[in-house]
């Protein structure tokens, strides 16, 4: 959880490289429990030091050598540079994951590295760092943040900052609309020429346009609404923010500006 800025860009191994070279420590999207219980790292890929290893444990239902699976884990770490792990247990979080982000949380503070996970995971890592989701289709960003801050500290809190572009059918049945891509979005803005406003609750901008007699609501993010929601973390004391790339490439210097 390194870096002047607090901003540490999530890469898999095809920009690898690419992320680097934007000075930002990274967190490398390279690794998975495999069979046999054992680490793999993605091929090719290089390990850039002072970073993070994120580790897919999505597959990883317990059962196996816990122990020499730990091992591994902080060998490559300590052998890569790392200053720490992320684990991303996939939708479901298991027994068999818990116990891993139990044990890690554990021997990482004795071993002097850092441990990120996400909220699911929190009670079974005390300690750890906890990542808030900042992409809300409802509710107030602020006070999501606020009452993270409350529950575990403003150290041990870190953004999970993605970028939004999302299309939702009015009435929206749930949470989730359609993902869209930048080219998408701009199509949209394209054909409707929408008014464009700011959600001061959401720190995302948003639109509403008719197609085939349904009202739509389409959410998405720039580098403004992205800075603005770093810079409300910062008021309660949240310094790191995870970043994806590319999907940030096209606006990552303007998130970097002053004040972020």
């Amino acid at each position: 959880m390194d870096g002047s800025t607090g901003l540490i860009l999530a890469s898999t191994r095809e920009y690898l490289d690419e992320a680097a070279r934007t000075g930002l420590p990274l967190a490398h999207m390279i690794y998975k429990i495999g069979r046999g219980y054992r680490l793999f790292r993605a091929g090719g890929a290089r390990r850039y030091p002072g970073g993070l290893m994120v580790l897919d444990i999505s597959g990883y239902s317990g059962g196996g050598p816990l122990s020499n699976l730990i091992e591994e884990i902080y060998e490559e770490c300590r052998d890569a540079g790392f200053t720490g792990a992320v684990l991303a247990p996939g939708a479901k979080v298991t027994q068999g994951q818990a116990a891993l982000a139990s044990r890690l949380a554990r021997l990482w503070e004795e071993r002097g590295l850092g441990l990120v996970v996400p909220e699911s995971l929190s009670e079974s890592a005390p300690g750890a760092h906890v990542l808030i989701q900042t992409a809300l289709s409802g509710g107030n960003l602020a006070r999501h943040i606020e009452r993270a801050v409350e529950k575990y500290g403003p150290e041990k809190v870190a953004l999970e900052v993605e970028r939004v572009w999302m299309d939702f059918a009015v009435p929206a049945k749930t949470g989730t609309g359609q993902v869209l891509s930048q080219e998408e979005l701009d199509a949209l803005l394209e054909a409707h020429r929408p008014r464009v406003h700011y959600s001061e609750e959401l720190a995302a901008s948003y639109f509403i346009y008719r197609s085939r007699r349904r009202t739509h609501f389409v959410l998405f993010d720039n580098a403004a609404t992205i800075r603005r929601k770093i810079v409300i973390a910062r008021r309660f004391g949240v310094k790191a923010a995870f970043l994806f790339y590319p999907s940030v490439r096209d606006i990552l210097d303007e998130i970097k500006g002053p004040g972020v």
